[in-house]
């Protein structure tokens, strides 16, 4: 009998789910990013309104599952 306690299993199985902030619209998180850009990416991007006309070199991408991965560990919870 092992002395380390049990880890609970967590109850969210389902998802993760990217949910927009007026909680209307959802879709899955695969690929998904968190970005910032700078003042010229910013003006390519209100032109077109599509990040595909934004530069490499004028954005800087965090990936959402990078994200989660740090609150888990963080946390330590793995959800």
């Amino acid at each position: 009998m092992s002395d380390q306690p049990k880890q609970q299993e967590s109850p969210y199985v389902e998802g993760p789910y990217m949910v927009l902030s007026d909680g209307s619209t959802f879709d899955g998180v695969d690929g998904c990013a968190v970005v910032y850009v700078t003042k010229e990416g910013n003006e390519e991007l209100e032109a077109c309104s599509d990040f595909k006309a934004v530069e490499d070199d004028q954005m800087e991408v965090i990936m959402l599952s990078d994200l989660m991965d740090a609150y888990e560990k963080i946390h330590g919870v793995t959800l």
